[in-house]
């Protein structure tokens, strides 16, 4: 793609070298500053990440803490359970 087809306000057409087109590329952008590309770079590489891992871990350590419990015995209370009529299918203890 060596030359790029522009069409003009009146429908005139013309052609413009690429690299003409890239410099009015790059005169339109804003450049970021090397410094603070640089400081929003290690801010995420060693603020972010690592709270972010640390944040994993806790997560993890909390579940394995309450998952290394055994569950409360079973109590049976009279208002559990209650059948008043079968089911369609069958009795309901065995299902």
């Amino acid at each position: 793609m060596a030359s790029m087809l522009k069409v003009g306000q009146f429908g005139h057409t013309s052609t413009r070298g690429m690299e003409e087109y890239v410099k009015t590329v790059e005169q339109r952008t804003h450049h970021i500053s090397e410094g603070s590309m640089k400081l929003w770079k290690s801010i995420t590489f060693f603020v972010a990440f690592p709270m972010i891992g640390l944040a994993m871990a806790n997560c993890y350590l909390k579940h394995q803490e309450e998952h290394s419990k055994p569950p409360p015995e079973f109590v049976h209370y009279p208002y559990l359970k209650i059948m008043n009529k079968p089911f369609p299918w069958g009795d309901g203890k065995h299902t």
